[in-house]
């Protein structure tokens, strides 16, 4: 059966700047930036339509990224790389470019919004949080699309028709003298092509006012599941595969606590208690305010 995608890859790009030099434009970084500032700008409008203060909305996503990346380093040497912790010992920890593992950055994601908006700003966290949260999704479509167009998570031998055909390119990662050959799930694309899914949900509901959480707790439970069977489509026959602990991934360790997570925490939301307004223009649109009583015309 042929693949429907055909191999393609992004290499760095360097452009040559008069006056200052090369400068090299990762295919990678690139579009995980577009996703922050798309993503972040999704999240920005709804701040506006419902009445949040948009620069501690802006200042509190950018810490919460960064919280993201930190700990999505850190988990990717104490579960996937644990060799480095005894090469180069705290070192490893500290060269945070090294490597990210998108499971430890979801809980760094929560720590770093937690954090900022409970501890320091003194705000109500979750209201701010879920309003990332909404922006999300079109930020990860992006995110992956960068891991798509780089191979970074190149998947079995398939013979699924929406696969990428290795065979007619050169595969990026080696295993001795040969190269990733065949017919193989990109795992990048295929996440990247849930995001759309996701982010059309997101607006569906994003029309009206929600309890907080809301958002956070629909993307656990609609992220993980998926998050979890893709790991299963990862390869394990070529020199670059994810580490394994009793046969699962630990992305898929990180899954199963996501969802439980997220399905508790949605569970235990006052969705019927909160109003649930259509959302139109700026700010919340509040309920008219009762007339005040007329007053008796009796002595």
């Amino acid at each position: 059966m042929l693949a429907a995608i055909p191999f393609f890859q992004l290499s760095v790009y360097n452009l040559h700047v008069p006056g200052v030099g090369v400068l090299p434009i990762d295919p990678w970084a690139t579009l995980v930036c577009i996703g922050f500032v798309v993503g972040l700008e999704m999240a920005r409008w709804r701040a506006i339509r419902i009445g949040l203060e948009v620069r501690e909305l802006v200042d509190g996503a950018v810490f919460t990224v960064l919280s993201g990346f930190f700990w999505a380093h850190v988990v990717t040497v104490l579960f996937y790389f644990p060799e480095r912790l005894s090469e180069s010992g705290i070192m490893a920890i500290l060269r945070v470019w090294e490597g990210f593992a998108s499971s430890g950055g979801f809980f760094g994601a929560v720590v770093g919004a937690w954090f900022f908006y409970r501890v320091w700003k003194k705000l109500p966290a979750l209201r701010y949080a879920d309003t990332i949260c909404y922006g999300f999704p079109l930020g990860w479509f992006f995110g992956r699309m960068g891991c798509g167009v780089v191979h970074d998570h190149i998947g079995k031998v398939t013979r699924f028709p929406l696969a990428m055909d290795f065979d007619h390119g050169f595969g990026p990662w080696v295993d001795g003298a040969t190269y990733a050959t065949g017919v193989r799930h990109e795992l990048g694309l295929y996440e990247a092509a849930y995001m759309v899914l996701v982010t059309a949900l997101f607006l569906w509901w994003g029309r009206k006012d929600r309890v907080p959480g809301f958002f956070l707790g629909a993307f656990g439970m609609l992220y993980a599941p998926v998050r979890f069977v893709f790991e299963f489509l990862r390869n394990d026959d070529l020199a670059h595969q994810d580490a394994r602990y009793l046969g699962l991934t630990p992305a898929q360790y990180g899954m199963v606590l996501m969802f439980l997570v997220a399905a508790a925490f949605f569970a235990t939301r006052d969705h019927k208690g909160w109003r649930g307004v259509r959302l139109s223009g700026v700010g919340p649109k509040e309920p008219p305010a009762a007339e005040p009583p007329v007053p008796s015309e009796s002595t």
